[in-house]
């Protein structure tokens, strides 16, 4: 009896496959199935590119650097200019009592300005460190810091308010020209500062940004 020959020993396959069981070769090289077909699909190109930092966005970040800083350094003149004053005013009589009266004074000055400034320095820390995060593209930099420019801001007004109340005292009331010009400085920078700062991250280049930014993490 004669059986059908195996067609595997003749070099044949089925049209369906290959010598190897896999799938026929496409032109070119290219296998559908050389890939997992569960695997994620590839991220766009437009998504992985760095977006480019605009120029609101780089502003922004050096304000967030530099006006911290710069009102620090003012209000260390500001605690000079005040404690000469004091010195002037009171300490010039060689009264037992009066010198025991300035002394007390320039110690409650002085622990008042070096809580001041330690308050100062860890908003300036924080301002510059945000600073970098915004500069970064992350937006939750950005809404913090636009909060801490609104309090700022309305410190600043509170400030330039009371300057103008202290120039109608008389002058055994009223504190040196000196101190309120630096105040008014303080007061005048921190408005202009944090309105510039909340207006330049909230431009269209810089809201397109943060937005191209937030789905690249």
């Amino acid at each position: 009896m004669n059986f059908p020959q195996n067609p595997w020993q003749q070099g044949g396959y089925p049209q369906s496959g290959t010598p190897s069981g896999g799938f026929p070769q496409q032109p070119g090289g290219y296998q559908p199935y050389s890939q997992n077909p569960f695997s994620a699909p590839p991220v766009p190109v437009h998504e992985m590119a760095v977006p480019q930092r605009p120029a609101t966005v780089e502003t922004a970040f050096w304000i967030a650097v530099v006006l911290p800083l710069l009102v620090t350094v003012l209000n260390v003149v500001s605690y000079l200019v005040l404690q000469g004053w004091v010195q002037d005013s009171i300490g010039g009589s060689a009264d037992d009592v009066t010198a025991e009266m300035t002394s007390a004074v320039n110690g409650v000055m002085m622990v008042f300005f070096v809580f001041l400034t330690i308050f100062y320095l860890i908003l300036t820390g924080l301002w510059i460190t945000f600073g970098f995060k915004l500069r970064a593209g992350r937006n939750w930099a950005r809404v913090t810091l636009t909060i801490f420019a609104a309090f700022w801001a309305m410190s600043s007004i509170g400030t330039l308010a009371s300057g103008g109340m202290a120039t109608g005292l008389s002058e055994t009331e009223a504190l040196p020209g000196g101190y309120y010009a630096l105040s008014y400085v303080q007061g005048g920078l921190g408005v202009v500062g944090t309105v510039a700062f909340v207006v330049l991250v909230f431009t269209a280049k810089s809201n397109a940004y943060f937005d191209a930014s937030n789905r690249r993490y």
